[in-house]
């Protein structure tokens, strides 16, 4: 679900860029393909993001996680099993530093 909102954003975001390069070039007279080229240097840039996140997916999903401590996630921090799963990974199954972060946001 969160990847189809991110690509929601991120098709808002470029259509509000369009708009904005195309009031760009009708008020100064620009060079339209300057634009053009702009804009495609912001697409890649989006696109190189979205490939890392992949690839950090990627990584995280060889990630092992203790069942343990999962368990000990989903019933004392009251969260999904996902979510319990995803912060694990993130800390390499160091159940203290999952804690201490949950804590702190």
């Amino acid at each position: 679900a969160m990847d189809a909102k991110n690509a929601d954003k991120a098709a808002a975001r470029e259509a509000s860029q369009l708009a904005e390069v195309d009031k760009y070039v009708e008020e100064e007279g620009v060079d339209k393909s300057k634009a053009e080229q702009a804009l495609s240097s912001i697409k890649a840039d989006d696109q190189k993001e979205a490939e890392a996140r992949r690839q950090r997916e990627r990584e995280l999903a060889k990630v092992k996680v203790t069942k343990k401590n999962v368990d000990f996630l989903v019933k004392e921090m009251e969260m999904s099993q996902e979510d319990a799963e995803r912060s694990l990974k993130i800390h390499k199954d160091d159940i203290i530093a999952a804690v201490q972060e949950l804590m702190a946001s």
